[in-house]
């Protein structure tokens, strides 16, 4: 099925294609799947629950900025390698297609969940940089505050808005970082984007001092 995904992309994707690609009858596959748009879910899921487990799997340090680096890296490095999966989970929409959300959304939200959890740590850790928290609480326009308190609220995630902010901050830019190199928007000014996308993950951590070692 990924095969078929990535050759011919989300759009152009149908059940016969598939059943040709993994040789069986297409009333055969049709047991498993009843429409395109099932499909199409099943493959949606499947992409982020893979993101997300490369993204766990970077985030496993027993130091939560390590834990933090290793996310982000492991974030753009999943989707580098799938390229077409990235693209169906979070490029354009398939025309004629809409995502269940009763399927989509849990999978679809547990890098987010992840990456919160993680802040949420460090702040508990206290190693958060309290200038540049103040610097970004002083940014926050009321309106923004007011939109990530209801979200903290709905979420059950306590949490100082400041702090929010830059879950969301890092977020946002990490994925469009990510999602311009996957899609080549990159490559007229740094064709070895490499470089460039680490010195963007250091900058997303600046907030984040490493621990200071230990005298002995």
């Amino acid at each position: 099925m990924v095969d078929g995904l990535r050759r011919s992309g989300a759009a152009a994707l149908s059940l016969r294609a598939v059943a040709r690609d993994v040789g069986i009858a297409v009333s055969a596959l049709y047991r498993y799947f009843p429409s395109r748009d099932e499909l199409l879910t099943d493959l949606i899921v499947a992409a982020f629950d893979a993101h997300a487990d490369a993204v766990e799997r970077g985030g496993a340090d027993d130091d939560v900025a390590d834990a933090l680096r290793g996310a982000l890296h492991a974030y753009r490095a999943w989707a580098l390698a799938h390229p077409a999966e990235f693209g169906l989970a979070y490029g354009s929409p398939v025309p004629g297609y809409v995502a269940p959300p009763e399927r989509t959304v849990r999978p679809g939200t547990r890098i987010g969940r992840f990456g919160l959890g993680l802040l949420a740590r460090a702040h508990a850790e206290g190693r958060f940089d309290p200038a540049a928290l103040r610097r970004r609480a002083a940014a926050v326009s009321p309106q923004t505050a007011a939109q990530l308190s209801a979200w903290s609220a709905r979420h059950d995630a306590h949490l100082p808005v400041e702090v929010l902010a830059v879950w969301l901050d890092t977020y946002v830019r990490l994925h469009g970082l990510v999602s311009m190199e996957v899609f080549g928007l990159l490559r007229p000014v740094v064709p070895d984007a490499a470089p460039y996308a680490a010195e963007t993950i250091a900058a997303l951590l600046e907030w984040l001092p490493p621990l200071t070692p230990r005298s002995c």
